[in-house]
């Protein structure tokens, strides 16, 4: 991707600098090669480790904004022991002996 975006500059750099009849500005090309290569270098934020989330206070959700949806926590990285779902425990189905469903199982 680096060799492309040198690429791309150079290449726009000397259809410019030729007279070769090209009279439009390079800024795109060179705005979007500085954004690519400086996107590289951005470090990704720590997350807390979920007992010391300061949003979910341990719990892997919270409550939006609006009080109506449970959120699943994004703030915090949930610990080992945590199911793949982010900590979210759903209780299991529960079946009823009167239901006249009939449930194949494969």
């Amino acid at each position: 991707m680096t060799k492309l975006v040198s690429l791309l500059l150079t290449v726009s750099v000397l259809i410019a600098a030729t007279d070769y009849g090209y009279n439009g500005s390079t800024t795109a090309a060179v705005s979007l090669a500085g954004g690519i290569i400086k996107a590289k270098h951005i470090d990704k934020e720590k997350k807390y480790p979920r007992k010391d989330c300061p949003v979910c206070k341990g719990k892997g959700w919270y409550i939006s904004g609006d009080g109506i949806k449970k959120v699943e926590c994004g703030y915090c990285e949930p610990e080992s022991s945590d199911n793949a779902e982010g900590g979210v425990t759903h209780p299991p189905a529960v079946l009823n002996p009167d239901c006249k469903t009939k449930v194949s199982k494969k």
